[in-house]
């Protein structure tokens, strides 16, 4: 009898830590990320109730090679996009092991709200490969059943800034 309870019991556990929830999470970092820059060794799971801590979530997913959770963190509608950037599941992890050998951090530059459930955030990345490589882009957050996740991501455009709301720089 005691068997199978433990089983029953170690199965709950399994399901309620999953992230195929898409209910929202937080963290201890959720509200402290805003402006900051955030290198490998900060990068964080902060949660998904902010644009934000999704989008930190999304890197901290892609730093360690997790397939799974990036796809998780990912608009339902920009999945099939995501896929294809990403190749299969091999292919993404030893691809983000070599990327992120070289990450020295992200910063999120600006916020603009769209409409309700909808933002788009400003952020800058950059990684250290030989020459130094730094990239703006523009992150779409979507809020899905409470819970936020990423878009489309694009590169930046200086008119972008119109009727933006910088970040407090820490």
């Amino acid at each position: 009898m005691k068997n199978p309870l433990i089983i029953i019991l170690s199965g709950l556990l399994i399901c309620g830590c999953s992230r195929s929830s898409s209910g929202p999470r937080t963290t201890p970092a959720t509200e402290g990320i805003k402006g900051q820059l955030i290198g490998l060794a900060q990068l964080v799971d902060a949660g998904n109730t902010t644009p934000e801590a999704a989008l930190e979530s999304r890197y901290w997913a892609r730093a360690h090679g997790d397939y799974d959770a990036v796809i998780a963190a990912t608009d339902p509608q920009a999945v099939d996009g995501a896929k294809a950037w990403m190749g299969d599941k091999a292919t993404f992890r030893a691809r983000s092991q070599n990327e992120f050998a070289s990450f020295k951090g992200i910063q999120i530059l600006a916020r603009k709200n769209l409409a309700n459930g909808k933002v788009e955030l400003k952020y800058q990345f950059a990684f250290q490969d030989g020459s130094t490589r730094q990239q703006t882009k523009i992150a779409e957050m979507v809020k899905i059943n409470g819970a936020w996740r990423s878009g489309q991501t694009r590169v930046y455009d200086a008119s972008w800034d119109d009727g933006s709301e910088p970040e407090p720089q820490a």
